[in-house]
């Protein structure tokens, strides 16, 4: 049987996640409601998925959740498919 310790914790997985600070250049949310789109993106490092659009007031929309190695995303009709790790 093995005993664990709090000194046997790596410090690196039990820190918080740092903050996350998202900016965009002036001509940004015009485009956006120019072109009538929204953007979706992953980062494989990060292991984000990121849902950036416009509000209906036509301030900036930012949605981020956190996802163990997400790859790739797929649009299929009105459905929206993201592969990960599980």
């Amino acid at each position: 049987m093995t005993h664990m310790s709090l000194t046997d914790i790596n410090p690196a997985e039990t820190a918080p996640e740092p903050n996350l600070e998202i900016n965009a250049s002036r001509q940004f949310v015009p485009w956006l409601a120019e072109q009538n789109i929204s953007i979706g993106f992953t980062t494989y490092r990060a292991g984000k998925l990121f849902l950036v659009g416009l509000q209906d007031n036509g301030r900036l929309s930012i949605f981020e959740r956190t996802f163990e190695r997400c790859m790739g995303l797929v649009a299929r009709g009105n459905s929206l498919y993201m592969s990960a790790l599980y």
